[in-house]
């Protein structure tokens, strides 16, 4: 069964609260005087506004990936960036969790370049 319209811009939904929390995290980090960190971060948040980007642009055509997949994955990664982002909050590992989100990150980019044919 194919994807509706609907069921993408959920997925776009999902995603766009992903580059949220990402955006908090490097605010925080910037407030936190990690400018380095919050500098990487912004480099990936970038690539990554640019891939949400491509993606609404193709959302009427048809994708590699069903949107369930897509909103599954969505869903667990959201989960571990608001772990990382809490712990950032409370100075817990904040340069590990920021270079955790990062990787995070550079993963979504690589399997979102699957989904757009």
């Amino acid at each position: 069964m194919a994807d509706t319209v609907e069921d993408k811009l959920a997925v776009l939904d999902g995603m766009n609260t992903s580059l949220g929390k990402i955006t908090n995290v490097q605010v925080r980090l910037t407030l936190a005087g990690e400018t380095d960190l919050a500098n990487q971060l912004d480099a990936h948040r970038k690539a990554l506004l640019a891939q949400i980007e491509e993606l609404q642009g193709q959302v009427a055509d048809q994708w590699t990936v069903s949107a369930a997949t897509l909103t599954e994955r969505l869903r667990d990664a959201n989960e571990d960036l608001q772990t990382r982002i809490r712990n950032i909050k409370n100075q817990v590992n904040v340069a590990n969790n920021a270079i955790q989100i990062i990787g995070q990150i550079d993963g979504a980019l690589q399997f979102l370049k699957t989904v757009v044919p």
